[in-house]
């Protein structure tokens, strides 16, 4: 489910997982997405598309190795439910 969050909106899933600085970053990137949608719409090209894409792959990764990180801690904490 937060993978959908993080495609959808990737800001919001980096806030979520308490990466604010990632989160920071992906919001200025995917304001500059929207933006450049915007004014490329009347162009023809979609680079707006792409920028939202790298934000969204940005934050799937990040969310990812936060998960990834959890469970090394997890396994090494001696707790194997996860």
């Amino acid at each position: 489910m937060i993978y959908l969050v993080a495609l959808i909106l990737p800001p919001l899933a980096l806030l979520l997982y308490g990466k604010v600085f990632q989160a920071i970053f992906n919001l200025a990137l995917y304001v500059l997405a929207w933006v450049v949608f915007v004014f490329s719409l009347f162009l023809g090209g979609s680079p707006g598309f792409v920028l939202w894409m790298i934000a969204a792959l940005h934050a799937i990764l990040v969310v990812n190795d936060a998960k990834k990180n959890a469970r090394a801690a997890a396994i090494l904490a001696g707790d194997r439910t996860r």
